[in-house]
């Protein structure tokens, strides 16, 4: 992967802070200098743990492929969000770039807050308190809007990957994790029908674990994902630029 150019060579010392969460492989911060942004390191000694459980053939890439960290920084450089530069943030919380911190190489992003400025709630914790009421439903659907007309390319849309944000309808949907593509052939980054057919995939995906997560959850999200089949629709095939 590329090189990484540093802000500054000022380390952040994140040592007496807390991170305001956590996940299997990084941990996030409020960024002890501005509290707009989140600062993402990677779990000491996590990409080397991938890489020794990994299958044989995804040991022949190099330690770094596992670095959640660098493979979301290059998610942010596909062309739609280079494209869509000034616009994209109201969805997809905007990246910085890369400073030096006492805990490793940390990925500055916007941090989403909430009404008092505390980091913003999940989509998953919404729905297990409120349900999948209309307003999240208008803000799923304008959500959906976007990435079809901005054709940014998402991994699985997680609702734990997305948080509400305050907005003039009550809330709007931004995606904080999940950039990027986990299809071997990345066809979708070069061609606007494969592009949108991606997206697509994506946004029914999203709608289908949304039901279950308000469901009784008698059956488990992986038995349930096995149902899961695209329906596939009729794109406009349009000349690539």
């Amino acid at each position: 992967m590329a090189t990484i150019h540093y802000q500054s060579d000022y380390v952040i010392d994140l040592a007496r802070e807390a991170p305001f969460a956590s996940g299997d492989n990084r941990l996030c911060f409020r960024h002890p200098d501005d509290a707009s942004l989140c600062i993402k390191v990677l779990r000491s000694g996590r990409a080397k743990q991938l890489y020794s459980a990994s299958p044989f053939y995804k040991r022949m890439l190099r330690e770094t492929y596992f670095d959640d960290n660098r493979r979301e920084f290059a998610a942010y450089q596909q062309p739609a969000i280079v494209r869509n530069k000034c616009t994209y943030h109201y969805h997809v919380a905007r990246c910085y770039g890369w400073v030096r911190t006492n805990l490793g190489d940390g990925l500055v992003t916007d941090l989403i807050t909430d009404i008092n400025g505390n980091p913003a709630q999940t989509l998953e914790d919404y729905l297990s308190e409120h349900g999948l009421d209309a307003m999240i439903q208008d803000a799923a659907s304008s959500l959906a809007l976007f990435f079809r007309t901005s054709l940014i390319l998402t991994k699985n849309l997680m609702p734990h990957n997305l948080v509400l944000a305050p907005s003039d309808q009550g809330y709007r949907l931004v995606l904080i994790d999940g950039l990027g593509l986990s299809t071997f052939l990345p066809l979708a980054k070069y061609s606007h029908y494969f592009a949108r057919r991606h997206i697509e995939k994506r946004l029914q995906w999203f709608y289908f674990r949304l039901e279950w997560e308000v469901s009784d959850r008698s059956i488990s999200w992986r038995d349930t994902e096995a149902t899961f089949r695209f329906s596939t629709i009729r794109l406009e095939v349009r000349s690539e630029k």
